[in-house]
């Protein structure tokens, strides 16, 4: 099933959807099945941690829904509460080659607010800086689980989303470059992990106004999909609506500008354009920092 959250027109209600052949069939009210909830609210997103129970209920609206044309939404980012954004570090062949890996590097963060969906585009707050683009597979994690072994990795996943990590160059720390708003991209839609057999099997490729910037297969990871499960739960508890970025090579990684148009495709996962517009500048003061 391919899951997606989406508004009619900027400012409408944000809905829930099944996209099938192209088109989307309106299941918001799916939600009203979620359980009730209070304070304090349990960690993780509520739809994804109910997906199996919902998938039915999903299914019988979508049958009854008026589809309307994907390419006439607006697709927002599909999980609307991820509990955190885990980020690979390393993670190509690349940078085995050159005497690293991902198990010594450990991993990265983003903070849960740069979350964004295609139609948001990426906003460059700093445009005075330099960001770079990352195209990677959004890993969406489906239930609790912690000290997770590889073999068993794959009953904890929920889906697969395209995922633009937008990271900022400079010499502060990585997370904060990572964590400006809409520096998250995921989309276009939730593949649930039935359709992908085997992730590693996925090529990508992401074009930046037309032009080739990243072409790669997933069989290069040095962990795959599996190990970036194992690897994170082995330190921490992952909650439904997590969400692990893969890692990218860094040889492919390349600077975007205002105006620029990023185009993202992955075998099975759909393809999603994302527009690059500029931010106000920088407006925290300098002084002082030698």
């Amino acid at each position: 099933m391919k899951i997606c959250r989406y508004q009619e027109n900027a400012g409408d209600q944000i809905r829930v959807g099944v996209v099938k052949d192209g088109m989307v069939h309106d299941v918001t009210a799916a939600a009203d099945s979620l359980p009730a909830v209070r304070w304090p609210y349990p960690p993780g997103d509520l739809f994804i941690a109910n997906l199996d129970r919902l998938r039915p209920i999903m299914e019988d609206l979508a049958a009854k829904a008026t589809p309307v044309p994907v390419d006439k939404v607006l697709l927002k980012n599909p999980v609307a509460n991820p509990g955190k954004f885990l980020c690979g570090a390393g993670n190509f062949t690349d940078v085995l080659a050159a005497g690293g890996h991902p198990r010594r590097l450990g991993l990265l963060f983003k903070m849960t607010s740069a979350a964004a969906g295609p139609s948001d585009g990426v906003v460059l707050r700093w445009p005075e800086r330099v960001t770079f683009h990352e195209a990677e597979i959004a890993i969406v994690i489906g239930k609790t689980g912690t000290e997770i072994p590889a073999a068993d990795a794959f009953d904890y996943v929920a889906g697969y989303c395209l995922g633009l990590d937008m990271t900022m160059q400079g010499s502060e720390f990585p997370s904060f470059g990572k964590s400006f708003d809409t520096y998250g991209v995921m989309g276009p839609w939730l593949t649930t992990r039935d359709e992908i057999v085997d992730p590693s099997k996925l090529s990508f490729r992401l074009t930046v106004n037309g032009e080739d910037r990243q072409v790669d297969s997933l069989g290069r990871l040095v962990l795959s999909v599996a190990d970036l499960v194992e690897h994170a739960s082995s330190v921490m508890t992952l909650y439904p609506g997590d969400v692990i970025f893969s890692g990218t090579p860094p040889a492919s990684i390349g600077p975007v500008v205002p105006g620029d148009v990023m185009h993202m495709q992955m075998d099975g996962l759909g393809e999603m354009t994302v527009r690059v517009h500029a931010g106000p500048g920088r407006n925290t003061p300098m002084e002082g920092m030698g």
